[in-house]
């Protein structure tokens, strides 16, 4: 594999410190001791990683979020709270807002269906393009 190709992922790392842990040790499920070394070794892996040039944020409401997951009828989803996932949403916004403008694109979901509206899907993938391209 080439170092010059690209990927896309689903989520990263940076994700799981800022959201899911941060998460975690805020409603006291992570110590802080398990925090500090969290914290200690994400420092220490992205020391050696190449940082993303793009972010994708797909955002969306609590209440589409609830929706999606009861649609989906998952059963590992199901014990899921509301209030878990408006709790995610917050982070989600607080992490992306401090961001480099440059480096994010923000995609509003809560009234897109991305197997029907075919162009703003289009649209999407323009402004990923752009957004790479400066």
């Amino acid at each position: 594999l080439s170092l010059n190709k690209g990927f896309i992922q689903d989520r990263s790392l940076y994700e799981d410190k800022e959201i899911f842990a941060r998460n975690l040790k805020d409603l006291k499920l992570m110590s802080s001791r398990d925090w500090t070394t969290y914290k200690n070794l994400f420092n220490e892996i992205t020391k050696f990683l190449k940082k993303p040039d793009l972010i994708v944020y797909l955002k969306a409401s609590t209440d589409t979020l609830i929706s999606r997951i009861n649609n989906r009828k998952r059963d590992f989803e199901k014990e899921i709270s509301s209030e878990y996932i408006h709790s995610l949403n917050i982070y989600y916004n607080e992490w992306i807002s401090k961001l480099p403008e440059d480096k994010v694109l923000i995609v509003d979901t809560d009234n897109f269906n991305i197997f029907k509206d075919h162009d703003k899907f289009k649209m999407i993938q323009n402004n990923i393009i752009d957004k790479l391209s400066l």
